[in-house]
């Protein structure tokens, strides 16, 4: 089995790049399993498998063992291009923006803040690979009804503040090890935005909540 290197060419792609565990190796030898009950591979190949998701380091090495078993690989949850999928009626761009250049916000050993009135553009990709990003549109003017945020697993968290009246849907947002967490509304008020959160928050977090004291102390000022 080749394994791919993390520091060489793999395009940042989690699939290639985000160590598994036992969760993951467990999840796809209970596939295998199911499989050999079902007759649809033999012992000698339930044997075989299991020795290779073993020796798995990465979601697509699992890949190679369940292709012809599951349409829902181990590499899905990892790969967030295909949680938020342009949609017959969405198209590939919106006011001038398209859905394969979005607005890419990486927090690495530190930080990243998006707050105030910023331009919030309707594509938005983060990568939380160590540290955290906050998303805040308490303050953002905006005709957009949609905006996409696609999440790369890493190990940080990604906060997303709305106004009361918007909403987030997290419908399309998986974890492995990480938190997904959404105490506001999964639908707008009237024709106000809905933010749509999908790929994988792997090990970190995400909660998406209205305003707090400490936003509205800064508002205040």
């Amino acid at each position: 089995m080749t394994q791919p290197n993390p520091s060489g060419p793999a395009d940042n792609d989690p699939a290639k790049t985000f160590r598994i565990g036992h969760k993951e190796r467990d999840e796809a030898i209970e596939i295998l399993r199911e499989a050999a009950g079902d007759g649809r591979i033999t012992v000698d190949e339930l044997d075989e498998r299991m020795e290779k998701v073993h020796a798995a380091k990465f979601p697509i090495d699992l890949d190679e063992v369940l292709a012809d078993l599951t349409t829902e690989l181990p590499s899905d949850r990892f790969r967030p291009t295909s949680a938020i999928a342009p949609a017959a009626d969405r198209g590939q761009a919106i006011q001038g923006h398209n859905l394969l250049d979005p607005l890419v916000i990486k927090a690495g050993w530190e930080s990243e803040v998006r707050r105030a009135r910023w331009a919030v553009p309707p594509y938005i990709r983060c990568e939380p690979s160590m540290s955290n990003i906050e998303l805040n549109f308490l303050e953002v003017d905006t005709d957009l009804q949609t905006i996409d945020v696609e999440i790369v697993a890493g190990m940080g968290s990604v906060t997303v503040v709305i106004p009361d009246d918007w909403a987030v849907n997290v419908d399309e947002l998986s974890k492995s090890w990480g938190s997904v967490k959404s105490v506001v509304n999964a639908v707008p008020t009237g024709r106000k935005p809905i933010v749509r959160v999908g790929g994988s928050i792997g090990m970190g977090s995400f909660k998406a909540r209205f305003a707090n004291y400490f936003d509205r102390r800064r508002m205040a000022k």
